[in-house]
């Protein structure tokens, strides 16, 4: 009788089992362990119900091939750089939502469907604030498969996901990846103090190639835009710590985009305290320590009072003009009430420059309304922007050194750049990096791919000590001993610290 090997390597396995455990052979052939037709039909109605959420929006996702060219620096000019990414299609008329990381600066966008078909991007339209862009093409006439939004929150922790993209490339086109929401509202501060965050976190697989695509509910709608991963030993691979962009802030972002080409947002100016006011009568006794005046404020305020606290009211500001005043509690906006700093800031976002609010606060154990014309977000940031990238030095203001964007690269006759983020650690972040909540110190949060700070062996995530044996106690100064120091001839050496101990890190340009 003629058996091939693959049988063979079976009828050889079973004869080896059944001579060390005969006593199992019964029930493996009699398979006493099935599961039972009720069973079974829970399983199919769950694998039923994968595939059909596939079924819905997976002839919507498409892979994204981006080209960039470098303009500056020692290397021609006809260098170019690939990217890629994925994305879906949200209306008909040729618009497809995906991440603003993956097409910004982009020479040419070509966009390819599951079925083949190929288009050039005509427009792209960009929010950095909240990573999301639109691509328009041209469907010739064609029909498009659109796919739909969920309401975002209405997911819950736990609530089983699938992520549809390319994972590394279009060889691996149209993977769907599966697992479930593991946290809402995460910050991971990639998208600096500006950004709007509000991550829906998941273990679903994504990787460089999924940056774009649709993270999607079991109903079939798209719940989340897939945006970035963390990998501690960047290794730039998942490990199971992906984060979307929430849908209802991919929905809002998206209309106005397609509508208008641009985000506009209004601007409050103020610093909020985190946590909610039940939260901060939890708070430690500790906590209060450096703000005494603030444990008695909050004995005062009645039990049931929700609203957001007012830590700083920045000078010259709608706020400021409007009369509101640090601890004021702000209780509603346009007759909608707030709880947390983030509903307020949500809100706020919602509303376009120069149009009126009308907020109701708390103060001196009365409410009270405040009418607030709205400035400018943009015009906001740039002001700080400018501020920021200066530090005082002999009463003189002396510009800090730029960091580069990841497709740039530096003349020869420029100074090396190091090439990293940096922020203070708080317990968030802290937590987030796997450290004490009490941590303190200067985190590294972004090291620039070929970067003089990653060729060094910086890592994200690093606690950064001291400078040449100098302590560093803030973002300023250890941007200041930078700009101080030819990192090309002389270089400096950090003591950095993170989960696997202590280490000394030399930085030199060559």
């Amino acid at each position: 009788m003629y058996v091939k090997k693959r049988h063979l390597r079976l009828i050889f396995g079973t004869m080896c089992l059944g001579f060390l455990v005969p006593e199992c052979i019964p029930g493996l052939l009699k398979a006493d362990n099935q599961l039972t037709e009720e069973e079974k039909a829970i399983v199919s109605n769950l694998n039923n119900a994968n595939r059909r959420a596939v079924e819905i929006v997976r002839p919507a996702v498409v892979y994204i091939a981006v080209t960039k060219r470098i303009e500056e620096g020692p290397f021609p000019s006809d260098v170019i750089s690939q990217g890629i990414g994925s994305g879906c299609i949200i209306d008909k008329r040729g618009y497809l939502i995906t991440n603003n990381h993956v097409v910004e600066d982009s020479e040419s966008i070509e966009v390819v469907f599951a079925d083949g078909r190929r288009y050039e991007s005509l427009e792209t339209y960009l929010d950095p604030d909240t990573d999301l862009a639109i691509i328009r093409i041209d469907p010739q006439g064609q029909d498009l498969p659109v796919a739909q939004f969920g309401d975002s929150d209405q997911c819950q922790v736990g609530d089983f996901v699938l992520a549809i993209g390319s994972p590394f490339g279009i060889r691996l086109n149209q993977t769907v990846t599966a697992g479930i929401i593991s946290y809402k509202g995460r910050q991971t501060h990639i998208l600096g103090d500006w950004g709007y965050e509000d991550f829906i976190q998941t273990d679903a697989d994504i990787n460089e190639g999924n940056s774009g695509g649709p993270l999607i509910n079991l109903y079939g709608e798209v719940i989340g835009i897939n945006s970035n991963i963390f990998t501690p030993n960047l290794s730039r691979t998942s490990v199971g710590y992906g984060f979307a962009i929430p849908s209802n802030i991919a929905k809002f972002v998206s209309e106005r985009l397609i509508a208008e080409g641009q985000v506009k947002r209004g601007y409050l100016g103020v610093a909020l305290r985190s946590g909610t006011l039940f939260e901060l009568r939890q708070f430690p006794s500790e906590y209060y320590e450096q703000w005494p005046p603030l444990k008695e404020l909050l004995s005062e305020l009645p039990p049931a009072l929700e609203g957001v606290m007012v830590a700083q009211v920045m000078e010259d500001t709608p706020a400021d003009q409007s009369g509101m005043k640090e601890n004021d509690i702000i209780l509603e906006i346009n007759g909608e009430k707030v709880g947390n700093s983030k509903q307020l800031r949500d809100r706020i976002a919602k509303l376009r420059p120069d149009s009126t609010a009308r907020f109701v606060i708390w103060r001196d154990g009365n409410e009270m309304t405040l009418e607030v014309t709205l400035g400018d977000r943009d015009l906001a940031r740039s002001q700080d922007e400018r501020e920021s990238n200066y530090v005082q030095e002999d009463s003189e203001r002396v510009p800090l050194p730029e960091f580069l964007d990841p497709f740039e690269r530096p003349r020869q006759e420029d100074p090396p750049v190091l090439g990293i983020t940096i922020d203070t650690l708080d317990p968030d972040m802290a937590q987030f990096y796997g450290y004490d909540g009490t941590m303190e110190g200067i985190v590294v949060v972004d090291v620039r791919p070929e970067s003089l700070a990653e060729k060094s062996g910086l890592r994200q995530g690093d606690i950064i000590i001291s400078v040449d044996s100098h302590p560093v106690n803030s973002t300023t100064q250890l941007k200041a001993i930078i700009r101080d120091t030819d990192l090309r001839k002389v270089g400096i050496t950090m003591e950095v610290r993170n989960r696997d101990g202590r280490r000394l890190v030399k930085i030199k340009g060559n």
